[in-house]
């Protein structure tokens, strides 16, 4: 028996400790990894046929800050949305993050690899900054005083829409309504689809929001996170007993595979044009799965991440 994460679990009732949980998310507020994340979304993208960076963007739980958004700013989107499920972003924070991606854009720095962040995925074939798609005249547009005053301006004044750079944050949002439909060009999201309980509705809220042509990218992981010993080893715990793990977090994880969702991807209606995974020995014996998870292919037993990318069809 896992004593451990049920003993978490249990904790989480308890009125003290119910107030502390979910206050962070922990690794999003450094700069090189918001750069990272945002050019592998970005340069994956180019490859499955998108034609130039997006301008209008949206993230799937950015975390501790919106980094990433500020990137997608910086590389040229002039409309970012947040959307989380519980409000983490510290705006104190953001302002460092922004300042510190300046520099790394205005240096043109090569995009931090394995060696630097080793969890994090999509793997590339390159490292290179992306010249090719952002170009220098692009980026010295982009990276003008008062196009990055305007950025700063629009971080300051979270949710007003009237500046020519705009940033909206939604936490919680639970409501398709929260986006305008057909006006977003990519949305995007890292590590965060393993952990929202209602797929269906939020595979069919971001192909709402998504315009014609639009894409859809997102790295999606498939470990226990630390619960078990092996690295699929939630698989191996019935529902009863992760009910109890789960305890009052708002999240932890939904325990679903990869077929399921490449399944929501497309019956939500958008065309899967990237499908890239990372496959390793499963961690655990087939007669050890749950009742629930017994029907589980041998490929997404050994599915430990997957990064999708699909397009609304124009």
């Amino acid at each position: 028996m896992i004593w451990k994460p049920i003993v978490r679990g249990l904790v989480t009732y308890l009125p003290p400790i119910e107030k502390r949980i979910a206050k962070s998310t922990r690794g999003t507020d450094s700069a090189r990894y918001c750069y990272s994340v945002w050019l592998r979304h970005l340069v994956m993208a180019r490859a499955h046929g998108l034609a130039d960076a997006p301008l209008v963007v949206a993230e799937l739980g950015p975390g501790d800050s919106l980094g990433i958004g500020l990137a997608a700013l910086l590389t040229g989107a002039s409309r970012y949305v947040g959307l989380d499920r519980v409000a983490y972003a510290d705006p104190s924070r953001n302002a460092a993050v922004l300042d510190e991606l300046v520099a790394l854009f205005r240096a043109r720095a090569a995009i931090p690899d394995a060696g630097e962040f080793p969890e994090l995925k999509p793997y590339l074939p390159s490292y290179e900054f992306p010249s090719a798609l952002l170009m220098d005249a692009r980026m010295t547009h982009c990276l003008q005083e008062t196009r990055v005053d305007a950025i700063r301006a629009a971080l300051h004044n979270l949710n007003d829409e009237s500046g020519a750079i705009t940033m909206a944050y939604r936490a919680p949002w639970f409501d398709p309504s929260v986006v305008r439909r057909g006006t977003i060009d990519m949305i995007y999201s890292q590590a965060v689809l393993e952990h929202v309980d209602d797929l269906d509705a939020t595979y069919a809220a971001l192909a709402e929001w998504l315009k014609p042509g639009g894409v859809a990218s997102h790295q999606i992981g498939f470990v226990s996170h630390g619960l078990t010993p092996e690295w699929n080893g939630h698989w191996a715990i019935a529902d009863p007993v992760w009910k109890v793990i789960r305890g009052r977090r708002p999240y932890l994880l939904n325990r679903e595979p990869a077929s399921t969702h490449l399944r929501l991807i497309k019956r939500s209606g958008l065309n899967v044009v990237g499908e890239v995974r990372v496959q390793i020995a499963s961690g655990i014996e087939r007669d050890r799965l749950a009742r629930r998870f017994r029907h589980l292919s041998d490929e997404d037993l050994t599915t430990k991440a997957i990064f999708l990318q699909a397009v609304k069809p124009a």
